[in-house]
């Protein structure tokens, strides 16, 4: 039978044993807790709909990342609706690349150029052609075609979780 003032509880008495055991385990799970925040802040999930259109006389081909750097006059089938580039998971405070192959289907001496719009979010993530956001081609001759590397970055104040998109126009 307990006395109320014996000090001792209905559990039994703490010894430092079971109070080392117990102090190892809540560090043990803050360091598992810390280390998920830790890689869930710093890992991000893109979800592209990176849509292509083009106008004019303009035919592409996307290739979308890890692809490697495609040599754009041997490229087939190029088609006037390219598939979106599909960009998947990327880290906070990197880039990824990406490519689109133009082909002039229409005049000589045509230029055209490359534009985003509806970004979304608006803020955090770039996309820039040819380490630019507006890019101008050199004239293109019937047929000839043309190579623009697409770069995508998420700045580290982009939430993890977040996905994005846009539409690259080529005019």
């Amino acid at each position: 039978m307990n006395d109320e003032n014996s000090g001792e509880s209905n559990l039994g008495p703490s010894s430092p044993r079971r109070l080392t055991k117990t102090y190892i385990g809540l560090i043990l799970l803050f360091i598992v807790t810390l280390t998920s925040v830790g890689y869930a802040l710093t890992t991000l999930t893109i979800q592209n709909t990176g849509s292509v259109n083009l106008l004019k006389d303009w035919q592409g081909i996307t290739v979308s990342p890890p692809g490697s750097l495609p040599t754009c006059s041997s490229q087939s089938p190029y088609s006037d609706t390219p598939p979106p580039m599909l960009w998947g998971s990327m880290t906070q405070g990197t880039s990824e690349t990406g490519y689109i192959c133009v082909k002039n289907a229409g005049g000589t001496g045509a230029t055209y150029t490359v534009t985003t719009s509806t970004l979304t979010p608006s803020t955090g993530i770039t996309v820039t052609y040819n380490g630019t956001s507006t890019l101008t081609s050199t004239a293109l001759q019937s047929s000839q075609t043309s190579l623009i590397v697409v770069s995508v970055s998420a700045a580290l104040t982009v939430p993890s979780g977040s996905s994005f998109s846009y539409t690259t126009t080529i005019q």
